[in-house]
């Protein structure tokens, strides 16, 4: 059995490599064994591909193909940046039995894929502002409490500020202490404005 050619985009590294050029039979279901059958990478991309065959070995099984979030990690002892997949959180999953078409899924993904943005709150490249993303995570996981917003408008960054202007439950009140005392003229500039949106600006106009 020969290696699947592949039409890889340029920018992806081969990490792993056992997907042949064979069909599934019950009698070569060993070609489709092992955790993984292609992994690729892309530090540029900031994704990752993986193809496996699942049930591992399962005649009756199909291939699955999906693409990985991959977070930044700098890692100050080897000066090198590390690479941490998303794997509870797919990014994309493709299943099909047809090993031609998994072969243009591959093909298109590695063309089209854009680049992951980290949403995480970070010093510097790969390095995380461990306070701030506290902040960030608490906001995601209960939303706005009192006790949140003011230690985010007394010791958080601009980047945490900017993110509490786009929630969507913020008060005329949080947006105007933004606007008078945001730690960056962008974002008291950016709740200024939208304090005078028509959403806030109609809101002033009912309790004058």
């Amino acid at each position: 059995m020969n290696f699947q050619p592949l039409r890889i985009a340029s920018g992806w590294s081969v990490e792993w490599n056992t997907f042949m050029e064979t069909d599934p039979t019950p009698e070569k279901m060993d070609a489709f064994t092992g955790d993984s059958l292609l992994y690729l990478s892309s530090s540029h991309r900031l994704r990752s591909i993986e193809l496996s065959w699942t049930p591992e070995g399962d005649y009756q099984g199909s291939f699955k193909l999906i693409v990985i979030n991959l977070l930044e990690n700098f890692n100050k002892n080897t000066n090198t940046m590390e690479y941490t997949g998303e794997w509870d959180n797919p990014y994309y999953t493709f299943h099909s039995r047809d090993r031609l078409e998994i072969v243009d899924e591959i093909e298109r993904l590695t063309l089209s894929l854009d680049h992951y943005e980290d949403p995480r709150l970070l010093l510097r490249r790969g390095e995380v502002d461990e306070f701030s993303e506290a902040l960030r995570i608490e906001l995601l996981t209960n939303g706005l409490s009192r006790e949140l917003i003011d230690t985010i408008l007394t010791e958080g960054n601009w980047k945490i500020q900017d993110i509490l202007v786009d929630h969507p439950d913020i008060d005329h009140l949080t947006l105007n202490s933004i606007a008078q005392n945001g730690v960056k003229k962008g974002i008291r500039k950016k709740a200024l404005q939208k304090l005078n949106s028509k959403r806030f600006k109609n809101k002033n106009d009912l309790q004058k």
